[in-house]
C-alpha cells in the first residue's frame, strides 16, 4: 500500500506499507494465512532504529516471552554490525531468536534460500528492507511482503501475528499476565561513536600486478573487453531495445532469482531481459 493502513480504529505512527491498498478483510486473510516471517533490516535506517528494535526485544525479554515467528537480522555493513555488537544491541535480538545474517541489504533480489515455505504457497512477511516487489525476497510469487520500520518489525515477530498494534495490544507473559510494549525511545547517534569494524580490504602485491585468469568456457564467468574509445561525437541512429508504459522496475526488466549465478558473465546474464 502507497499510504498509511489502518489495523486499529486509528491508524498508528508505526505503519505497515505492501505491494497494494488492500482492505481490512484482505489483511485479515493474511493474518490467518501460515509463515508469518519477520526479518528486520536494522542497519538500513538509522542506528537509532535498532536502539529502539533491540528495546522491544528486552522487554519481551524481561517478560519471559520469545519472537514466534521467524527472525533474521541483516545490518546493513561492518560498521552497524561492530558497532551494535560493542554495544551490546544484537544480543537481546538474538535472545529472543533472531540469526544475525552477513552485512548486505537483506535477502533481496531473490537469493534467499528459503525453506520453511514450497514456492507457490501463499504466506506473509514483513521486513523493513526498502523493496517489496513480487517474489523479490524469497523469488515466491505468492509471497504477500509488507514494509515497516525494524521497532515494529521486532513487535510483530514477538507478537506472532500481523494485526498486532503495539499501541492498543496487549502480550501474554510467561507467567500468564498481560502486557503491553513500551513506546521505543533511542538516541540519535552513538554515545561511544561508530566502531569501524573488522578490516577486510586484502591490497594486491605491491611489487607484482595481479592476472585475473578465467575458464573460457565457464558459464558463470566471463572477462569483459574494452569498448572502442569514444570518438568524441554523439551516438547517433541507436537502435530502441526496450519501451514500457506504466509500473515497471529493474525486477520486471530482468528478474533475478535464479539468474543471479550469470551476474558475472555478460553475455548469459542478458539473456534474462524481457
Amino acid at each position: 500500500m502507497h499510504g498509511p493502513q489502518a489495523l486499529a480504529s486509528t491508524t498508528p505512527p508505526m505503519s505497515l506499507r505492501g505491494l497494494s491498498r488492500p482492505s481490512r478483510a484482505m489483511v485479515a486473510r493474511i493474518c490467518s494465512e501460515p509463515g508469518v516471517m519477520v526479518k528486520p533490516a536494522l542497519a538500513l535506517m538509522p542506528l537509532l532504529r535498532a536502539c529502539r528494535a533491540t528495546l522491544a526485544a528486552r522487554q519481551a525479554l524481561n517478560k519471559g516471552i520469545k519472537a514466534k515467528a521467524g527472525f533474521t537480522i541483516t545490518p546493513g555493513s561492518e560498521q552497524i554490525r561492530a558497532t551494535i555488537a560493542r554495544d551490546g544491541l544484537d544480543k537481546p535480538l538474538k535472545d529472543i531468536g533472531g540469526v544475525v545474517l552477513a552485512n548486505a541489504c537483506g535477502p533481496c533480489i531473490g537469493q534467499w534460500n528459503r525453506q520453511d515455505m514450497p514456492k507457490g504457497q501463499a504466506n506473509t512477511i514483513v521486513t523493513s528492507y526498502n523493496r517489496n516487489f513480487t517474489g523479490r525476497n524469497d523469488a515466491n510469487p505468492e509471497t504477500h511482503a509488507f514494509v515497516t520500520s525494524p521497532e515494529l518489525v521486532t513487535a510483530l515477530t514477538i507478537a506472532g501475528r500481523l494485526d498486532f498494534n503495539p499501541m492498543t495490544d496487549s502480550l501474554t507473559a510467561a507467567d500468564g499476565s498481560k502486557f503491553k510494549l513500551e513506546p521505543p525511545t533511542s538516541d540519535e547517534l552513538p554515545s561511544r561513536g561508530f566502531d569501524a569494524g573488522e578490516e577486510t580490504y586484502q591490497a594486491p602485491p605491491k611489487d607484482q600486478r595481479p592476472s585475473v585468469e578465467v575458464d573460457p568456457s565457464s558459464k558463470r564467468l566471463q572477462l569483459l573487453t574494452p569498448f572502442d574509445k569514444w570518438n568524441g561525437g554523439d551516438l547517433d541512429e541507436m537502435f530502441v531495445l526496450i519501451k514500457v508504459q506504466g509500473k515497471c522496475t529493474t525486477d520486471h526488466i530482468s528478474a533475478a532469482g535464479p539468474w543471479l549465478k550469470f551476474r558475472g558473465h555478460l553475455d548469459n546474464i542478458s539473456n534474462n531481459m524481457l
